[in-house]
């Protein structure tokens, strides 16, 4: 009885965020939306970069866009990059949401309620999951009308949403995070924004690695998103290469140890405080 009312609790906490979300039009408007103005933005401004040929060092010999990258569609190769961003875009907003509850008395209630704390906890993180796995398929749907394909079909794509909910419920622990330590959704926004979306850029998700500045490769070498966009990546371009899938969920699980960790610590003492 005490695990069914555990799962109950987090279906009430899950449905209640749904809900919340659904009923402000506008944000689910401009959710989906943003990454179709992304696909759009960015794949028409920097299409060019699919043309660059870098030299090898070799007197007239260089390595092209698709010797690097398998494509020769900057389209094709920057839908990984609209994906994480995506993710990353959807995972702060969890940690506003849980400033929103704090400032609205919500969490008080909760203090006193009858319910375990870790299932508040659970039961939103399953709805941020919800809510990238819905502009995931979005995007992929983009891609499609675009003209993306994917090399390695529907098995690949199911992969690549499994990647995307996980790796944001994941990273949404870092907003969340911060919103428990800061209280102010303006201050949760902000060093959301510096911590984050940077790493986006110096990765390989927007540019393949060879086409980098010597110091932004040594960076991203070290940065977990480069090894999503990898695995998102080749499973777009290529086909299916499980060393670099293996990677890419080895960086989710090493990330939401840490974040969710901290995340769950740092809840318990805002309950009880």
């Amino acid at each position: 009885m005490a695990a069914m009312d555990f799962f109950v609790e987090v279906g009430g906490i899950f449905g209640r965020w749904l809900k919340k979300t659904f009923r402000r039009p506008s944000f689910v408007f401009f959710a989906m939306v943003q990454p179709i103005v992304w696909f759009l933005l960015f794949t028409q401004s920097f299409a060019s970069i699919a043309d660059i040929r870098q030299p090898t060092g070799v007197p007239g010999q260089f390595v092209t866009f698709r010797d690097l990258t398998g494509t020769d569609s900057y389209l094709t190769f920057f839908s990984a990059a609209v994906i994480i961003q995506t993710v990353i875009a959807s995972a702060m907003q969890s940690g506003i949401g849980m400033v929103t509850d704090i400032e609205s008395g919500y969490m008080d209630k909760m203090r006193v309620a009858p319910i375990r704390r870790a299932s508040i906890l659970l039961g939103k993180v399953m709805s941020d999951g919800v809510r990238i796995l819905l502009q995931s398929i979005i995007i992929v749907i983009m891609g499609v009308l675009l003209g993306v394909t994917f090399a390695t079909g529907l098995g690949g794509v199911l992969i690549i949403l499994i990647i995307a909910v996980l790796f944001g419920i994941a990273w949404s622990g870092i907003s969340t995070f911060i919103a428990l330590v800061t209280r102010n959704s303006e201050a949760t926004l902000m060093i959301s924004l510096l911590t984050t979306f940077p790493l986006l850029f110096l990765s390989t998700a927007v540019m393949p690695k060879a086409f980098l500045p010597s110091f932004v490769q040594s960076v991203a070498t070290y940065n977990p998103i480069t090894y999503i966009a990898d695995a998102i990546h080749v499973l777009i371009i290529t086909g299916f290469d499980w060393t670099a899938v293996g990677y890419a969920f080895l960086i989710i699980l090493t990330v939401g140890f840490v974040s969710l960790s901290a995340t769950t610590v740092m809840f318990r003492k805002a309950v009880a405080s």
